[in-house]
């Protein structure tokens, strides 16, 4: 019988196969794993994930057909949004999925624990640099009306209402935008960077490891998303800062302005405004497709609950829930959409595996994202939740990741069975018939 491309979904696993596990290619191409955004406690839950993932792995046969030990440090291409850049980061390193654990419980020896105010340390900068620039710009209203200057749209002189207007209507440029700063965390990663040598150049960083490390982040002049990486037309900016961009939480983070490295280029400013990655995306795996990816792990620690329960609504529950689960709505949604294009694109010819928290974790669902006390309660629960998901679904990841050459370790005696997947009609999140 003919292999037709599926997709497939259970308890928080969904597979896109699309390359027949009967031909074995002669020579195994490049893996990818593309890490989305989470805040803290979506960071906590995969790093706990991450783990129970490299404890499945077991060997991959090389392209000189030599089979060797295979882990997530072995991936070809990284890609980070959001919270999910600050682990591809480290992961593209060779810093293993154990010592990131160590890293959120604050016992690593290589990088100095994760502190409170990395996270959150107080956007004191911004006030006085707009306090300038409104000044700034009040001297240059008042100029204007002094001098006789003419409105280039109309071709008369301001009058002293519209200038009293104006010097009014800019008073909105002083307020932040942002309570905190993610300084803080570029100046983390910067420094632990270079205390273990790693480099913070993003083509460096392929040229020493092999590895290619991808991010991505929001223009908010031009609208547009900007990848980040070897090659890419700014990823000449530093691995810290590119991290600290993709990060920057609109509101929660102060607009990240870094150096632009095209800053000499016609039509180019001196500083690119970047905010957050998962504004344009939730999750990149497009960018891991067009790198060259054959099979791509996409870990996604948000999705929407199914909350079932008779007689119930999470309405009763007040306007935390209900926001909570607008915003997962929003990013399952997105991610379905994405789904639906790799499975359905002849362009994009290559197998992946959506890792994301099952249908009734409730559990999950109630920790705050930006509650920084919850990483370690999140690691934990997000390491059980994947390697029982992991274990559910053991026949077909061992079928989809050993047409690509890596081999999973047995089932665990006491993992739960793998049951019957369940075909997915991605339409039914958009609500066709």
């Amino acid at each position: 019988m003919a292999f037709e491309k599926r997709i497939i979904s259970q308890q928080g696993i969904t597979v896109i196969q699309k390359r027949d596990p009967a031909l074995t290619p002669l020579r195994p191409g490049k893996v990818a794993i593309v890490l989305a955004g989470g805040a803290v406690a979506g960071g906590g839950y995969k790093a706990g994930g991450l783990q129970a993932l490299q404890e499945v792995f077991s060997h991959r046969r090389g392209s000189d057909g030599v089979t060797r030990a295979f882990g997530l440090n072995d991936f070809d291409i990284f890609v980070g949004l959001s919270a999910g850049s600050v682990l591809a980061s480290v992961l593209a390193a060779g810093i293993s999925a154990d010592e990131v654990i160590r890293i959120l419980e604050g016992t690593s020896t290589r990088y100095s624990a994760f502190r409170p105010w990395h996270f959150m340390s107080p956007n004191v900068r911004e006030p006085p640099e707009r306090m300038l620039m409104y000044l700034e710009k009040q001297q240059e209203i008042l100029t204007n009306y002094l001098s006789g200057a003419t409105d280039p749209r109309t071709g008369d002189s301001f009058s002293l209402r519209e200038t009293l207007i104006k010097m009014t209507t800019i008073l909105t440029r002083v307020v932040p935008t942002g309570f905190f700063d993610v300084a803080a965390l570029e100046k983390y990663l910067r420094e632990n960077m270079e205390r273990n040598g790693i480099p913070n150049d993003f083509g460096e960083l392929h040229r020493k490891t092999g590895k290619e490390l991808y991010m991505s982040a929001t223009d908010v002049n031009r609208g547009e998303l900007v990848v980040l990486g070897p090659g890419e037309p700014y990823g000449q900016v530093p691995i810290s800062e590119a991290v600290a961009a993709s990060s920057a939480l609109p509101l929660w983070y102060r607009t990240c302005r870094v150096q632009n490295p095209r800053r000499n280029e016609e039509r180019e400013s001196e500083f690119l405004d970047l905010a957050d990655g998962g504004i344009m995306r939730t999750a990149n795996v497009r960018v891991a497709i067009e790198k060259g990816a054959e099979l791509v792990i996409c870990y996604n620690p948000f999705n929407r609950i199914l909350y079932d329960r008779a007689g119930r609504s999470l309405y009763e529950h007040g306007a935390y829930a209900l926001m909570n689960q607008i915003g997962r709505i929003l990013i399952g949604a997105r991610l379905d959409i994405a789904k639906e294009l790799v499975f359905a694109s002849d362009v994009f010819d290559a197998d992946v595996v959506f890792v994301e928290p099952a249908a009734d974790d409730y559990y999950f669902f109630l920790m705050n994202p930006l509650n920084f006390w919850s990483k370690e309660r999140a690691a934990l629960h997000g390491y059980q939740s994947v390697r029982g998901a992991l274990e559910a679904n053991h026949d077909i990841l061992s079928e989809v990741f050993r047409a690509h050459g890596i081999e999973l370790r047995a089932r665990s005696p006491k993992g739960p069975r793998s049951a019957s997947p369940q075909h997915v009609d991605l339409r039914e999140s958009r609500g066709a018939g």
